[in-house]
């Protein structure tokens, strides 16, 4: 077995093995259990991940980006039920986007906004300031584009649902 990389946090070296093992080269981490159990962080133990003689070059190169897992082979085929990725969003244009921000940015301001502005003269101690209604609306027009894509992608499965 040869050690191919060294690594001090959990998520880097399993991420490493995933790239291995996609290319076909079966890896194993060695020192998991010993930094879980110093802790996370310190450097005193790295995570090894040891493969065979044999891949060891190979997995060399394809941890160091000079080669890639590979493609997919030609023979393959997705299984049943797999969605493809190429189509499946709703599509949206940048005007529908703009109008969903300021609409939902504007919505905001009026529900949390104008009671604050109100309580402010009414005798209210803190004022809204122009930075937090700011905020208000920027939080509140990302929600509004979010909304505005998910009721698209929901009206574009309902139509691909009528569609024989």
């Amino acid at each position: 077995m040869t050690t191919v990389g060294e690594f001090i946090h959990q998520a880097d070296a399993s991420l490493a093995l995933s790239r291995l093992q996609a290319a076909g080269i079966e890896g194993f981490l060695f020192d998991e259990i010993s930094l879980a159990v110093v802790g996370a962080g310190t450097t005193a133990i790295p995570i090894r991940l040891q493969v065979s003689d044999e891949d060891a070059e190979r997995a060399g190169r394809i941890l160091r980006g000079e080669e890639a897992a590979g493609p997919l082979p030609d023979d393959f085929v997705p299984p049943d039920g797999a969605e493809v990725a190429e189509g499946n969003l709703p599509k949206v244009t940048a005007k529908e986007v703009g109008s969903a921000f300021i609409k939902g940015g504007i919505l905001t301001l009026i529900t949390l906004g104008l009671p604050a502005l109100s309580a402010m003269v009414n005798g209210g101690k803190s004022a809204p300031t122009i930075g937090g209604l700011l905020l208000l609306f920027v939080i509140g027009g990302v929600g509004g584009v979010v909304m505005h894509v998910y009721r698209e992608g929901q009206k574009d499965a309902r139509e691909t649902e009528r569609k024989p």
